[in-house]
């Protein structure tokens, strides 16, 4: 038997295996908690916008793996007619991964993960980055969008050729710049 044919009976194997092997386990949806009577004033349901600035600058630039930072929520935030989240409330987070640009169009690289907001009546409110948060940032065209994308890992430019000497780009989300993370978790407020 030569080498392609048993390359694609292999081929042919793989694709009929995975189509066999691929059950309704493989689709589950993240599930997410009703809104009713009884949970409309106290859910803060997953995928809630929480608009916020940052309190200082956080840069692949000069930052290190372990370093933390504060931000603010700049817009009230509401469990159905409840105040959920009062502007002002802040919280804090930490870099989990770091490295400057280099030479070769190499851009830096930052990675940031947010604390879970603690309300005044102990309820944590687990944010981060998502895909709705970065869509909402660039229908508002604020501008932080772009680096909020790195930091998410999401798509990030390729490379050019005529580029290939320059030095890449620091991600940097500066402080007082608005933007948007949600909530990545089903949280409920005390009575």
């Amino acid at each position: 038997m030569t080498t392609m044919r048993r390359f694609s009976i292999l081929t042919a194997l793989a694709a009929v295996c995975a189509v066999l092997f691929v059950g309704p386990a493989a689709a589950i949806e993240h599930a997410t908690t009703p809104e009713n009577d009884e949970t409309r004033d106290s859910l803060i349901a997953s995928g809630t916008l929480v608009h916020i600035v940052m309190l200082q600058t956080v840069s692949s630039a000069h930052c290190t793996k372990g370093d933390t930072f504060s931000f603010r929520v700049i817009d009230d935030v509401k469990a159905g007619s409840r105040l959920a989240i009062p502007s002002g409330t802040t919280g804090t987070g930490k870099v989990t991964d770091c490295a400057p640009a280099h030479g070769g169009r190499q851009d830096g690289r930052l990675r940031i993960e947010f604390d879970p907001i603690v309300l005044s009546d102990g309820t944590q409110v687990p944010v981060g980055i998502t895909h709705d948060s970065l869509v909402a940032d660039a229908n508002e065209k604020n501008g932080t969008g772009p680096a909020l994308e790195d930091i998410a890992n999401m798509m990030v430019p390729g490379f050019f050729l005529l580029d290939f000497l320059r030095k890449g780009d620091d991600v940097t989300v500066a402080a007082n710049s608005p933007f948007h993370v949600a909530v990545t978790e089903d949280a409920f407020l005390s009575e």
